[in-house]
């Protein structure tokens, strides 16, 4: 028997679904962070696109492009959603940007270890970090990518109390 509690507890779940299926998925993602998935392959095309767009602006430029395209892609999309009132797609981009903070953060954090295979030759982080004498900290710098990946998991989940119910027709 369903009665008010339950109701209105159904009905919040109803409206806010995609933020718990993203939200547990993002804490899913968190919690084998360093494991290769599927979306990581995306990640990877975006990233190595990155570089290809970025080469005309120099080395430095070009070796941190990869991470700039996986930053600004899915970050400019859930913008120009989020201003079009788009929430569930301004959800999945955010989503997005989260998965690619955490693998980021992998990245940034193997600078110093370099145990990761890497496509094209030489290791884009480690190279940033030297130039910025910061590669003793490519630990701590990694840990502050996968915060901006918890920042944007929690803002993916609150969106919808942004976005209210009168524009979800359009997603």
């Amino acid at each position: 028997m369903i009665n008010k509690k339950n109701s209105f507890l159904l009905s919040h779940v109803e409206k806010h679904w995609l933020s718990y299926l993203l939200g547990f998925a993002g804490i899913y993602f968190i919690s084998i962070r360093g494991q290769y998935t599927l979306l990581d392959l995306l990640d990877l095309f975006l990233h190595e696109a990155g570089h290809f767009f970025f080469s005309i602006f120099g080395q430095f430029i070009h070796s941190l492009g990869g991470t700039l395209m996986q930053i600004l892609l899915p970050l400019i999309c859930a913008f120009i959603f989020f201003i079009n009132g788009r929430k569930y797609m301004t959800q999945i981009f955010l989503f997005w940007l989260g998965h690619n903070f955490i693998n980021i953060s992998v990245y940034v954090d193997d600078a110093n270890k370099m145990k990761l295979k890497i496509i094209g030759g030489s290791h884009d982080w480690n190279w940033i970090l030297n130039q910025l004498d910061l590669i003793e900290y490519s630990t701590e710098i990694g840990y502050g990518f996968l915060a901006l990946s918890i920042s944007a998991f929690l803002t993916m989940f609150f969106v919808p109390y942004f976005i209210h119910d009168n524009e979800t027709t359009r997603d």
